[in-house]
């Protein structure tokens, strides 16, 4: 399940038992649980550690639940978390939908390629395959997948501050069923 987060985040502020707004970013199905695009998605602080000089390093793990449509809930971990992007456009597809110079030539022998152009609302976004553990357009900043209480992702960075922008796509898949 791919997620946004709706306004920035200020994780070094927050503390145990904080709430982490995320609003599902396309829909998703996993064996029973529905949940639509556009419902929110609740995260909660479950252990945050402020840099120190000892340990040289910001960390905070945050458990999420979704609500499924069939009022079940499913506990969610963090996988991987890839940078904001303009309207689902990577930087590197906005580049490449520029003209490359000034004049008729500028782009190329074909002319203007509209349907690459950024427009409002041009569709929904693709979401890539994400890796575990992985970062993508963040720097310095790591994962360890559900290594944190209650089975909850580690968010580290040897920064004061660690934030996250408006736009943050969280990746999140179902937690195991513990019996």
């Amino acid at each position: 399940m791919w997620v946004k987060l709706p306004a920035r985040v200020d994780l070094e502020k927050l503390t145990p038992g904080d709430a982490v707004a995320a609003v599902v970013a396309q829909s998703w199905v996993y064996q029973t649980c529905g949940v639509a695009s556009g419902s929110p998605v609740a995260g909660q602080v479950v252990s945050f550690s402020p840099w120190s000089d000892s340990s040289r390093a910001t960390e905070i793990a945050i458990a999420f639940i979704a609500a499924c449509q069939n009022k079940e809930n499913v506990r969610l971990i963090l996988i991987a978390v890839y940078s904001a992007t303009e309207n689902g456009k990577t930087q590197m597809d906005l580049a490449n939908s520029m003209p490359q110079g000034i004049g008729p030539g500028a782009y190329g022998r074909s002319g203007p390629n509209v349907s690459a152009l950024p427009s409002v609302d041009a569709g929904d976004e693709i979401f890539p395959l994400a890796k575990l553990g992985e970062v993508n357009g963040l720097r310095r900043i790591a994962l360890a997948v559900a290594r944190g209480p209650q089975g909850a992702t580690l968010i580290s960075t040897p920064d004061k501050k660690l934030r996250l922008s408006a736009g943050t796509r969280l990746a999140l898949v179902p937690a195991p069923h513990s019996n």
